[in-house]
This record gives structure tokens, C-alpha cells and sequence, in this order.
């Protein structure tokens, strides 16, 4: 249900700062529920259903990180604890732009400072001005942390805490890390979490793809291992192939009764990035009733494809007509 604001401007009680540091606010608290789970030290008494995907939430945190430094440092000591359950070339395929690579290309290269391991080679860099990493701080930093500066960050040195551990795996948002450890780190393990969890009967080789991060080929050279195992069952309509997941051995191999719940992260999470840096970019701020709408209107269209895979059944005239129904619109699109 969408809130419908009255037809006077409510931008007096509620300006854009403040939708900008809620919508911050209860990012940050969902993602310390989802990271609790997941072996970092935080406090949470949440026990979702659904399979998390590790490298989108991963992405999220690091954008969101960036308002909250000891989010962002406790998960940087969870990495390090837990670097050889994570992705790299996953993380990096669902990176969408250069804010996003910056961002990547930083952490792994703080991991490869603390681990040296190939596969956190850094790629590239960033040249110009460096510019604050952690939004709203104002320390003097003497000494920044190389890896963050090679991307035109300032971040002082990382403190860890050394209290992260590694995820339990006997809860449903962890799947993702059980795969990994039975079939390891690559396009298998993230295949079986979307045949395992997407709910559908059966799943078309376009969206399968999509949800596993991975380019088309190589997911479809993933099922047809499966197939030749008698684990999935594939077929043509038209030019379209279909999977469906069949075997029962999946459950006894897992160990596992049921299996956790699909949420399509990586289009979610990429809308919550959008959102938080338009919110938190100057030049939106104090706009004119028109500019708002109009800027408004425009990321809207960036992102409602995106809202339109993900179930969200908004109209740009609706959620962009002002600030007050924006700031709605807002605040519905974040999970419970």
C-alpha cells in the first residue's frame, strides 16, 4: 500500500535529508541483521528464510558502509576470516558502474595486503583528487590506507576487531556458502542456489543466468553437468531452454529438508545503491518543485526496470508527483 499525500507540500515537515538519513538508517539496521547471521559480531535476533547472495550484499554493504564506518570495518574483518567463501570474479561481474569497481577493487585490494592470493589482484585504478571514503567525517588522515587511495579514496588503516567467524551453516540465509563448500566457488554452487530456491517449476536459461551472476554460456555448461548426473531435467520450447530441478538427492545430499526462499537481491540491492547516492548527492538537495520532480521522475526510469522484476508495482507519476509521496515511495521499497 502506497501512502497518498494531501494536496498541500509537506517538504517543510519532512525535507530530503531527512528521507535521505532513514532510508540510510534502515539500511544499515537490515544490513547488521543479515551480516549477524553471517558471522559478524553484531547483535540480532533475526533468523530469516531466504538465501542470501553473498556478493550482492556484499556490494550493498559498501556503498551503504560508507555512512556507517563500523559496519563497513566489521565486515572488512569478516572478509578476512571468511575471503575463501566469497566470489571475486562474482563480485566484480555484478558491479555495474565505476562507483560500484572502485568500491570492489579497494576491498580486494585490502585483501590482498592482509592475504596474498592471486585471485584479489587489483585491476586499475583511479587518478584525480582523493576524496573522503567514510561520508560526513571530518579526521585528518595522515596515513590512508593505500589500497582505498589507489581507487581516489581516503580511509585511515583498519583496526580489526578479530571478532567475525565463520557463517553457520545450518541457517537458511547461509545456503549459498553450503553450495560453495560442496561444489566450490564458481558458477555450479550459484546455479544449484537458484534451482534449489527460486520456487518456480521450472526456470528459463535467460533468467537463470541473470540470477546466478554469470554469463549465459557458462551457466549453461553448469546444468548440463547437472543434467548428466539425472539432477536437473532440461528441455527446449521455441528457442527457449527450460530447467527444472527433479532429483530428490539434492535434499539428502544437503542434508536439508526444505530449502530457504529466493529474493532477487541483485536487482534489489542495485535499486538501494541507486536510491542512497541520488539521495545523498548535493545537487538534488533544495530543489525547486519542479526540479524535484523532474530529477525524481528520471531516476525513477533508471531503476523501474529493475522494480518491475522485483514485484514493485509503482508509477513514476505516483512516487515522483512530490517529496512527500517520494519519501513514501522510498520507504516501501525496503524489506521488513
Amino acid at each position: 500500500m502506497y501512502f497518498v499525500a494531501p494536496s498541500h507540500r509537506l517538504e517543510s515537515q519532512m525535507p530530503l535529508s531527512e528521507v535521505r538519513d532513514e532510508f540510510q538508517a534502515r539500511l544499515a539496521a537490515f544490513l547488521w541483521s543479515q551480516w549477524g547471521q553471517m558471522g559478524v559480531a553484531a547483535d540480532t535476533d533475526r533468523r530469516d528464510t531466504w538465501a542470501v547472495d553473498p556478493e550482492a550484499l556484499l556490494l550493498l554493504t559498501l556503498e551503504v558502509g560508507r555512512g556507517e564506518p563500523r559496519l563497513f570495518e566489521e565486515v572488512l574483518d569478516w572478509l578476512l576470516v571468511n575471503e575463501r567463501l566469497v566470489s571475486v570474479q562474482r563480485l566484480r561481474n555484478l558491479a555495474v558502474d565505476a562507483e560500484d569497481q572502485a568500491l570492489v577493487e579497494a576491498v580486494l585490494g585490502w585483501l590482498g595486503q592482509n592475504r596474498q592470493r592471486q585471485r584479489l589482484k587489483v585491476k586499475g585504478g583511479v587518478e584525480g583528487e582523493p576524496r573522503p571514503f567514510f561520508r560526513n567525517s571530518r579526521l585528518q588522515i595522515i596515513e590512508p590506507d593505500p589500497a582505498f587511495l589507489a581507487q581516489g579514496f581516503l580511509k585511515p588503516g583498519t583496526e580489526r576487531s578479530g571478532k567475525s567467524r565463520g557463517p553457520d551453516l545450518s541457517l537458511p540465509i547461509n545456503f549459498a556458502f553450503r553450495l560453495r563448500l560442496v561444489l566450490g566457488i564458481g558458477v555450479r554452487a550459484e546455479v544449484a542456489r537458484v534451482l534449489l530456491t527460486v520456487g518456480d517449476s521450472w526456470i528459463n536459461a535467460l533468467a537463470l543466468a541473470d540470477y546466478a551472476g554469470y554469463a549465459k554460456r557458462n551457466v549453461q555448461e553448469a546444468v548440463a553437468a547437472f543434467a548428466a548426473d539425472g539432477l536437473v531435467r532440461s528441455w527446449t520450447v521455441g528457442n527457449e531452454n527450460r530447467y527444472e530441478t527433479l532429483d530428490r538427492r539434492w535434499g539428502g545430499f544437503l542434508d536439508l529438508e526444505e530449502f530457504p526462499s529466493h529474493r532477487d537481491w541483485r536487482r534489489l540491492f542495485h535499486i538501494y545503491r541507486r536510491v542512497l547516492r541520488w539521495l545523498i548527492d548535493p545537487s538534488n538537495q533544495k530543489l525547486s518543485d519542479y526540479m524535484f520532480s523532474s530529477r525524481a521522475r528520471t531516476l525513477h526510469e533508471e531503476i523501474e526496470d529493475d522494480l518491475r522484476q522485483t514485484g514493485f508495482p509503482v508509477r513514476a507519476e505516483d512516487s515522483t508527483r512530490d517529496l512527500a509521496n517520494f519519501g513514501q515511495f522510498v520507504r516501501d521499497l525496503l524489506p521488513n
